[in-house]
């Protein structure tokens, strides 16, 4: 016989106080930018999926080996650069195009950092959920070891209960037997009506 108490009122433990944010925590800006995702994030998203498929790395291979390969087998001529336009070969060109394409990288470079920090975010802020979850398992498993010694020791207290009271029956049946056995002997019948019932009344 199992015998459970209602525990509805009982208050689930205390799970341990929010830590202040920091590298390993998630903040509302990072769940935020997880969950709503702006036009900048989306662009960075598609630069760095991009940037990292294998057919745009090998397009970038091949273009760099082919500009290779017509400097080194293209005689003196290619190499010397005399059959490219004289704009294109000038400093005043050279510069603004070598600034335009350092700035284009850094800007690459800063769109692949910032899906990096999103998907940062994103695994920081599962993280975060996931020791929350682990909290409040621990939490129940404790409420659960709890209400199992309280039930263990409900079900001991009713099994002492139910002995004693056996025992008290089996002495109850011992006395009554002495006392029939007594009251026979007086000449007296004592069994002919339950103990807690009245005798009948007599007529005179």
């Amino acid at each position: 016989m199992t015998v459970t108490e209602d525990s509805t009122e009982d208050p689930v433990q205390p799970l341990a106080p929010a830590r202040a944010p920091g590298p390993r925590t998630t903040t509302q800006a990072m769940k935020d930018a997880v969950k709503s995702p702006t036009a900048f994030d989306r662009f960075a998203d598609w630069v760095s999926e991009a940037m990292g498929r294998p057919l745009n790395i090998a397009f970038w291979f091949v273009l760099v080996i082919t500009w290779t390969l017509i400097f080194a087998l293209g005689g003196h001529k290619m190499s010397s650069g005399s059959w490219l336009p004289t704009w294109f070969t000038s400093q005043g060109y050279n510069f603004p195009l070598n600034l335009i394409t350092t700035v284009a990288e850094l800007f690459i470079g800063f769109l692949v950092a910032t899906a990096a920090n999103r998907a940062q975010n994103a695994l920081t802020a599962l993280l975060d959920k996931i020791d929350t979850q682990e909290k409040q398992i621990e939490a129940t498993e404790a409420n659960i070891v709890t209400l199992i010694k309280e039930n263990t020791d409900l079900t001991s207290e009713i099994h002492t209960i139910t002995t004693q009271v056996a025992k008290n029956a089996a002495l109850i049946v011992d006395v009554r037997r002495h006392v029939t056995a007594l009251t026979a002997q007086a000449g007296l019948d004592a069994g002919k009506f339950p103990p807690d019932t009245p005798p009948p009344a007599t007529t005179s």
